[in-house]
């Protein structure tokens, strides 16, 4: 089963893998559909939590960070060899939602054996059928959106970035590099969990609260400093937001992200 994520950085729309959804042959008669379907919610609210911001390897944002066009060649062996090879960049991403009172919708892949993806809907609300791009990444043809209220408007980068391919790489690994260390958490919490004697339901305790609000200063990052367009539309404003708001050691792992590219 999988869902929707939309990149905070670059507004790509791609399928994010959750696990593997309940058999349906357990859909038989009236007790069998219900426990079926109790078992597609219970999925759905532990794998798809809607307030929760993920660090994935969107691949718009991968061909920014390795100064390539996302629409010429980065394509699923290019992706597949980044993942492999430990160089992909993980970007901060939120679960879409078509409903605001409702779940991230779950998908699952209808397609026979080696045929092309089929994705459907399985649980919640959302399209019944998910577009992909051409490029076998599990992206999105964005504009297949439209219809369901999500505004498909193209990225408009700022022309320093659009008109350098390098420096819109320094600005994807930075803004990876403020993701990160905003999840994981102020460097003291880091180094309780550390600790021999801190205790293994402490240690979630602290993840989870560190998560939480991670979380809400990215989501804020986007909605409020950057009025709700991508991160890297607005990158001046953003990353003096971000310098802002962080600790030394979140601005150093800024400065050794943009050191990185250049190596």
């Amino acid at each position: 089963g999988a869902t929707l994520y939309r990149c905070a950085l670059c507004d790509s729309y791609a399928l994010l893998t959750l696990g593997l959804l309940p058999d349906r042959k357990l859909a038989r008669g009236i007790k069998g559909k219900k426990a079926y379907e109790d078992l597609l919610e219970d999925f759905q609210e532990r794998l798809a939590p809607v307030h929760k911001t993920f660090l994935l390897a969107c691949v718009t944002c991968n061909a920014f960070a390795s100064a390539s066009d996302p629409e010429k060649g980065f394509d699923q062996v290019k992706q597949g060899e980044y993942l492999r090879d430990g160089l992909a960049v993980l970007t901060p991403c939120d679960l879409v939602v078509f409903d605001d009172q409702e779940l991230p919708p779950v998908y699952r892949d209808e397609a026979s054996e080696g045929g092309k993806p089929k994705w459907r809907l399985a649980q919640g609300v959302g399209p019944a059928g998910l577009e992909l791009d051409r490029t076998r990444t599990g992206r999105l043809f964005k504009p297949s959106l439209r219809p369901f209220g999500i505004d498909v408007t193209p990225l408009n980068l700022p022309g320093y970035l659009a008109n350098d391919h390098d420096a819109l790489a320094v600005a994807v690994r930075e803004a990876c590099a403020f993701a990160e260390a905003t999840m994981e958490g102020q460097p003291e919490n880091a180094d309780l969990v550390n600790e021999p004697e801190f205790d293994e339901t402490r240690i979630t305790e602290t993840r989870n609260r560190n998560e939480r609000s991670g979380s809400k200063t990215l989501r804020a990052w986007r909605d409020v400093t950057c009025g709700g367009r991508p991160v890297l539309q607005t990158w001046n404003e953003a990353r003096s937001a971000a310098i802002a708001m962080s600790p030394d050691t979140t601005k150093a792992r800024m400065e050794q992200a943009a050191k990185d590219k250049g190596e």
